[in-house]
C-alpha cells in the first residue's frame, strides 16, 4: 500500500469512528404550559434531534419509563422521590416492548410524557426538571450512556388540583374551569373556539377523550385489559397525541370560521351539525361535521363525530 493509500484509509477509519461515537441531541420543553399545583399533569415534551452525519439508531419502549428517566430537584438540589406508578413499572416482570427508531440527520423524533407518571410533586415549590434517554433502554443503561437533556424551570403552586375530568385551569390563569349546563350546541361552539384560540385545557372540557380512544378497535381492546393505572396512563397518551395532531386530526385541525345547521338531541343523546370552513391561499374548504354527544350529570360530552367534505369556494 502507497502512502497515500495508507492516509486515505487512515482517513476514512477516522471518519467511521467519528460517526460511530456520535451521538443525537436531546432536549426538553413543556408542551401546553399552564398553571400547576401538585398533584398536576405537567406534559413535557422531550425531543431527540440527529445533527449527526449519520443515521442515528435508540430503542423506544412502549412504556416509555423505560427509555427515559425524569431528574426533578428542588432549589436546595434535593432529588424528589419516583412516584407510585413509576415503581411498579420499574417492578413489574411483565415483558417489555419496544421499537428501534431511525433517524436520518437533521431530523428528530418527539414525543410528550407526563411528568407525574415519574415523579412525585406532593408539594408546592420551584423546582429543575432534566431527563435522560437511554437508547438501549433503562435495564442496559450501564452499557451505553445515556443521553443528558437541558434544564427547565418548574413552579408548583400551593392549591389542589380538580381531580374531575370536568375541571381545570383556565391557560394562564389559576382559575378553575369547569363544565357547564349548556346546550349541545354550546358545547360545540366552545369547543371549537377553544382549539381557534390554542386552549386546550378549554378544547378538553367537554371532550369524552376515552370514548374517542375506544372508537379504535385496537385501542379498545388493549385499553380493556389495562389495570386502572395503565387506562390513565393510556388516556393521557391519546391526549397527548391529540394535541400534536397524531391521532384524530380532523377534530383538532383548526378552522378559520365555523356555523351550527342543526342541533337535535333528547334527554340523554344529543347531535350537533356543524360546517367548519378551513382557509387556505386562494381557496377555501367546506367540511360538515356531526358531533354526537352524551348527557351525564346534565352536562353534554362530545363522545363521536364524523366528517363529509362539502367542496371548496
Amino acid at each position: 500500500m502507497n502512502s497515500k493509500s495508507r492516509v486515505l484509509a487512515a482517513f476514512i477509519a477516522a471518519l467511521a469512528l467519528s460517526a460511530a461515537a456520535a451521538q443525537a441531541d436531546i432536549s426538553i420543553s413543556f408542551f401546553d404550559k399552564r398553571i400547576y399545583v401538585p398533584g398536576s399533569e405537567i406534559l413535557v415534551k422531550v425531543t431527540v434531534r440527529n445533527d449527526t452525519p449519520s443515521a442515528w439508531r435508540f430503542m423506544l419502549a412502549d412504556d416509555k419509563r423505560l427509555s427515559v428517566g425524569f431528574d426533578v430537584r428542588s432549589i436546595a438540589n434535593r432529588a424528589l422521590e419516583p412516584s407510585d406508578s413509576w415503581k411498579r413499572a420499574m417492578s413489574s416482570s411483565a415483558p417489555v416492548f419496544y421499537r428501534e427508531i431511525s433517524i436520518q440527520p437533521g431530523e428528530e423524533y418527539a414525543f410528550v410524557e407526563n411528568l407525574a407518571d415519574y415523579v412525585s410533586i406532593a408539594e408546592p415549590g420551584s423546582f429543575v426538571v432534566a431527563c435522560t434517554l437511554y437508547p438501549e433502554l433503562t435495564s442496559k443503561a450501564s452499557v451505553r450512556a445515556g443521553l443528558r437533556s437541558n434544564a427547565l424551570s418548574l413552579s408548583v403552586r400551593p392549591g389542589a388540583p380538580a381531580p374531575a375530568i370536568a375541571e381545570s385551569f383556565k391557560a394562564g390563569t389559576a382559575e378553575i374551569l369547569k363544565a357547564e349546563r349548556i346546550g349541545p350546541d354550546e358545547v360545540v361552539s366552545r369547543t371549537i373556539k377553544a382549539r381557534q384560540k390554542g386552549r386546550w385545557n378549554e378544547f378538553f372540557l367537554y371532550l369524552d377523550v376515552e370514548r374517542l380512544l375506544k372508537a379504535n378497535p385496537d385501542k379498545s381492546r388493549s385499553y380493556d385489559r389495562e389495570s386502572d393505572d395503565g387506562r390513565r396512563r393510556m388516556v393521557s397518551a391519546y391526549k397527548a397525541d391529540l394535541m400534536a395532531s397524531v391521532v384524530d386530526s380532523d377534530i383538532v385541525v383548526i378552522p378559520s370560521a365555523f356555523d351550527i345547521l342543526e342541533t337535535r338531541y333528547g334527554a340523554s343523546y344529543g347531535k350537533v351539525v356543524a360546517m367548519l370552513r378551513f382557509s387556505y391561499d386562494g381557496f377555501a374548504m367546506l367540511k360538515e361535521y356531526t358531533y354526537e354527544l352524551e348527557r351525564r350529570d346534565d352536562v353534554w360530552f362530545i363522545v363521536a363525530y364524523t366528517v363529509m367534505n362539502k367542496g371548496t369556494e
